[in-house]
Order: structure tokens, then C-alpha cells, then sequence
């Protein structure tokens, strides 16, 4: 069947550039378009689309009223957002997400030729796809989880999570349940690009016991404090003394998906793994398979997010299938364990 795609947004120009790239594809349907939420919301309960694809500002019934009435009418209907990449339009994608928008896109500024077209088509589709492949949730370990705890430490110094598509309403939960009393430090990439990852950290720390900032390159990590690997750039820890780590910031190599990375940030831990403590969270894609694994071969110990309390099972499935997983948790439970581990 196809993915049934409804498309609202106030700009006729982009309403006629979405219809135009997406009809194209075999596998998508446009069933109708909105110019407002208030003209969107009697179509989507007649339709029941797989995906809405919904602006921000738009006249009459703006994207962020519109958001609840469509999880009443279409509960299953996956919300993607139109943002601006800016400080205001991060913060109002922020929430954007906590209402219940499943992910968002970055309007590009300016004209819609060439590149840029071609680029927001790439984002578009693997977005849309993303949101409604059917992902296997029942996945066995290779091996029973029971006991794996055996020979393991029972205390850590540092964790490193990765997470992406629904990342910041589970990493509010998250931080929120979190005892602010941990003498570890905690390190977190999630997929999003410059600007919104520090308008995420100090949303984050308002509602948090824990500090919470966006990283910067030389930090020495502090007991008790989260670090937000910056949108845009790579985040990195590195040994600086035998006791000691210090984080480091880079510029992403362009080839590398993406900005920033699970896997870089997992990978450059495996010098402290054996005192690290790995977690894997909702997301699409495999980011941070490589680096668990790694870790695994140098001690760490490995956590992920159950299936069912995912928006996107995607990046906890190979883990947790490989059998490299030592508990598996909704982000309640891994607040308790990753308190108890970091105390």
C-alpha cells in the first residue's frame, strides 16, 4: 500500500513544490492539501494519513494548535514539521515535539532550484519512509540478558547516549527522573542540526536537577552535568591525564551522515570503556550500532530503550538483536539504572 501523505502549509508555492516531488514516487500518495490547520483538520479525519506534513506559521489555526486536534482525529498520523533555522524556529519546534510531533525539517531560506530542491526531496523522502516502515519490535537477544551483570562493575564514571527521532520529549523524561546526585557525567547525542541542540540544552536543564549544557571544546566534565554534543560538529572524548577526559569539539568530515554522531562519540570512549556506561535510544537508522559494539569488545556496559516506548525503533534494534545489550528499559527504568550505576 502507499503512504498516504496530507500536506498543509500556508505557502502555495510550497504546497505546489511538496505535490511536485513527492507524486513522483511510486510508493507515496498525496491525498489532499490544507492552506491552515483549521481547513486541514475535517480532511485528516476523513483521510487518516499516514504522514502530515505541517508548517509552523500559517493563518487561522497555526501548526502548534493544530498538533493536538490531529492526534485527536488521527491518532496514528505521524506529524512531520516544517522548522526555520532559527533560534525562534528551534524553540517553537521544540514544542513542536513535546505536543507530539514525530520529527521536522528544516526550511531551506531562499529559492527552491537545484540543489536545494534536490536535497529537501532526499530529506523528504527518507524522512517520510522512515516514519512509516513497519519496524519488527518483537526482536530476541541472541543471547538470554539474564545474569549478564556478572563480572561487570557495579559502578561508572561516564555515559554516552545516542538518540535521534523522539529524542527530546524522552531525554526530558529522562533527565527529569535522573537523581541529581550522580558523581558521573553524562554525554548526549542527539541528531539535530545547529542552533536547536543548544536551544534543546537549556530547555532540558530548566526542568532538570541536573545541569545540562550545550558541550564546548576543552571542557573538563563535571560530576552531575549532561553535555549536548553541539548540532553541526562532532563530539569527542579524549584521554588527558590517567584520571582524567576532557571533551573536544570538531568540524564534521562531510561525508559523514550524521552531525553529530553517535558512533564518533561511542568510538572515542572505547580508551575508558570499562568505567562507561552506553546507552541506545529511539531514533531511526543504525548511528551508535558500530560504537556499542565497540564498547562491548572493551567492557562497557550497554543499555537501550524498549521497543514499545520508542517513536522509532531503528536505532535500538541491532544492538538489542546482536545480543551486545546488557537491560533493556523504558526511559523511566534507565533513569533508575543509569542513577544507580553513575552514584
Amino acid at each position: 500500500m502507499k503512504i498516504s501523505v496530507l500536506i498543509v502549509d500556508d505557502s502555495e508555492v510550497y504546497r505546489i513544490f511538496l505535490r511536485s516531488i513527492l507524486s513522483t514516487e511510486s510508493d507515496i500518495e498525496i491525498v489532499s492539501v490544507a492552506s491552515n490547520g483549521r481547513l486541514a483538520l475535517p480532511r485528516i479525519k476523513h483521510y487518516q494519513p499516514d504522514v502530515v506534513l505541517l508548517d509552523y506559521q500559517m493563518p487561522e489555526m497555526d501548526g502548534l494548535e493544530t498538533i493536538p486536534e490531529i492526534k485527536n482525529r488521527s491518532p496514528h498520523s505521524r506529524i512531520l514539521m516544517f522548522s526555520s533555522h532559527t533560534t525562534r524556529g528551534a524553540q517553537l519546534t521544540l514544542q513542536a515535539l513535546e505536543l507530539g510531533a514525530d520529527d521536522f525539517i528544516t526550511k531551506p531560506a531562499g529559492n527552491l532550484g537545484g540543489d536545494v530542491a534536490a536535497q529537501l526531496k532526499v530529506l523528504l523522502l527518507d524522512r517520510i519512509r522512515g516514519l512509516t516502515t513497519k519496524v519488527v519490535k518483537d526482536i530476541a537477544p541472541a543471547e538470554p540478558l539474564i545474569s549478564r551483570r556478572a563480572g561487570m562493575r557495579s559502578r561508572y564514571r561516564y555515559c554516552v547516549i545516542g538518540i535521534s527521532t523522539g529524542g527530546p520529549p524522552a531525554l526530558r523524561r529522562l533527565f527529569k527522573a535522573i537523581s541529581p546526585d550522580i558523581r558521573g557525567s553524562i554525554f548526549v547525542v542527539q541528531h539535530m542540526p545547529a542552533l536547536f541542540t543548544a536551544q534543546l540544552a537549556e530547555s532540558l536543564n530548566a526542568e532538570s536537577g541536573l545541569t545540562i549544557s550545550e558541550a564546548k571544546d576543552g571542557e573538563l566534565p563535571q560530576s552531575a552535568h549532561v553535555y549536548i554534543a553541539p548540532g553541526g560538529k562532532q563530539m569527542r572524548l579524549e584521554k588527558k591525564t590517567e584520571s582524567e577526559v576532557v571533551i573536544r569539539i570538531e568540524e564534521s568530515d562531510p561525508a559523514e551522515l550524521c552531525k553529530p554522531s553517535a558512533n564518533i562519540l561511542f568510538n572515542s570512549a572505547v580508551f575508558c570503556a570499562s568505567e562507561t556506561l552506553a546507552v541506545i535510544m529511539t531514533g531511526m537508522g543504525e548511528d551508535g550500532y558500530q560504537g556499542m559494539k565497540n564498547l562491548s569488545a572493551g567492557r562497557a556496559y550497554l543499555m537501550a530503550q524498549a521497543a514499545d516506548d520508542c517513536v522509532i525503533f531503528g536505532m535500538p534494534a541491532k544492538p538489542i538483536r546482536d545480543g551486545i545489550v546488557h537491560e533493556i528499559h523504558a526511559v523511566e527504568g534507565l533513569a533508575q539504572k543509569i542513577s544507580e550505576y553513575l552514584r
